[in-house]
């Protein structure tokens, strides 16, 4: 069986195969009758799931190439991030950003539009040059920025093929300086151009039903770095996973009833100031969280404001509680055709939980804010879609659809997931 890594998708496929080579690749798509890939199973949607050939690149991983000239990587489609990143700093160089993880694929990242935050950066899917995959004929197909087909085709699914080698813009190594602290969450939002404005990477992290929010503000710079490896041992290791899990367990009980105090706790804990300067690929992570439910959806960035006051209000009045850390992130827009960043620059509302009786219900409560304000779904994470609401959200869907249409003609990359996405 396999599990995703939250384990709200589980299923069997009929076989389970690692192609060595890209011969070995084209091979299995053309003997399969249905095929999807697989990459580090860290997202939250049934993207994945297939009652035939899950094709897992494990086995292609490595660096391919790297071109200081034009400033460009180029990985095979299973190297996962934390690899790509070390690759990366042995050679002076590294991602332009990232997101909070580094455990994905090169393939799994792109395919979802997953991002980080920075009103500067599109999703890490825009910083892709080229890409080589495998289509639905067991034909290679190599598309480069520029290409009619390339902005439909980075964001994919999973639908087009098998992404097997990704080239990705790359920068000089460089440093980011991490101020971090509490604050009001009505004072953030109020001075949100400001902060906006003020440094690279702003993030806010929201424990409800607290009154303060946890802020980072991350600047890019060259200054050395001057972070304790002990220190990030104890933070991220010992605070960061043992005594959150602890409390995430004590808030189980008596009814959940403990819950808002130790957000409160939580909050003051990690909101402690903090004046670092670390590597890139090492400021922009965080600790692997624990197994909790996800959902996460971009919005117009010009209604931040008001969608954050009714967004203050949305969790702490549905009369649930929320023991997870909401995470509110920003990105730029980008030109593909399936990015919930597609023409406009955005804010990232979430909803995490880890709640198994009420999660549902909690889900669609927010799905309904979402859809009313004009959000669009993360792709890697939990959605419902209406497909009507989609289309008037993504103008380039049914231009998606006759591109998979192109790509897939015997649909051997369709599942259930897509079948619900594109009809």
């Amino acid at each position: 069986m396999i599990r995703n890594f939250a384990r709200n998708v589980s299923f069997t496929p009929r076989r389970r195969v690692t192609p060595r080579s890209v011969d070995e690749l084209v091979a299995i798509v053309r003997e399969s009758k249905r095929v999807r890939a697989v990459g580090a199973a860290h997202s939250w949607s049934p993207a994945i799931v297939t009652d035939d050939t899950l094709v897992s690149l494990d086995a292609m991983a490595s660096p391919i190439a790297i071109d200081r000239e034009t400033l460009q990587v180029t990985v095979q489609g299973g190297m996962r991030l934390r690899a790509i990143n070390a690759y990366l700093d042995n050679h002076g160089l590294a991602m332009i950003s990232l997101g909070s993880i580094d455990s994905q694929t090169a393939a799994g990242v792109i395919a979802t539009g997953t991002h980080g935050s920075g009103c500067n950066f599109p999703c890490l899917s825009a910083q892709v040059a080229k890409l080589e995959l495998i289509d639905g004929r067991g034909e290679r197909v190599t598309l480069t920025r520029g290409d009619a087909d390339f902005a439909g085709a980075v964001v994919g699914l999973g639908a087009l093929g098998v992404v097997h080698a990704v080239t990705f813009d790359v920068v000089p190594a460089f440093r980011l300086h991490d101020l971090t602290k509490c604050e009001p969450f009505d004072e953030v939002v109020d001075q949100l151009d400001r902060h906006l404005a003020s440094v690279d990477h702003f993030k806010v992290w929201w424990l409800c039903p607290d009154e303060r929010a946890i802020v980072y503000r991350y600047r890019r710079t060259d200054e050395p770095a001057n972070d304790s490896g002990f220190r990030r041992w104890v933070k991220e290791r010992m605070v960061s996973v043992g005594v959150y899990r602890t409390l995430l367990a004590l808030g189980q009980l008596r009814a959940r009833r403990w819950i808002p105090g130790i957000n409160r706790f939580l909050t003051t804990e990690a909101g402690r100031p903090l004046d670092r300067i670390v590597p890139s690929h090492i400021g922009y992570l965080t600790p692997i969280p624990p197994r909790h439910r996800e959902a996460e959806w971009a919005f117009e960035l010009s209604n931040a404001k008001e969608l954050l006051r009714e967004y203050r209000r949305l969790l702490p009045d549905g009369g649930h509680t929320y023991n997870f850390i909401q995470e509110l992130r920003f990105s730029r827009a980008d030109d593909l055709w399936l990015s919930p960043g597609y023409q406009r620059d955005s804010i990232w509302l979430s909803l995490y939980n880890v709640d198994r009786v009420n999660w549902n219900a909690q889900l669609a409560k927010f799905e309904a804010f979402a859809r009313a304000h004009g959000g669009r779904p993360h792709w890697g994470k939990e959605a419902t879609f209406d497909r009507a609401y989609l289309r008037g959200q993504y103008t380039r869907l049914d231009d998606f659809a006759a591109l998979v249409a192109r790509f897939d003609p015997e649909r051997k990359f369709r599942n259930a997931w897509i079948d619900e996405l594109l009809g």
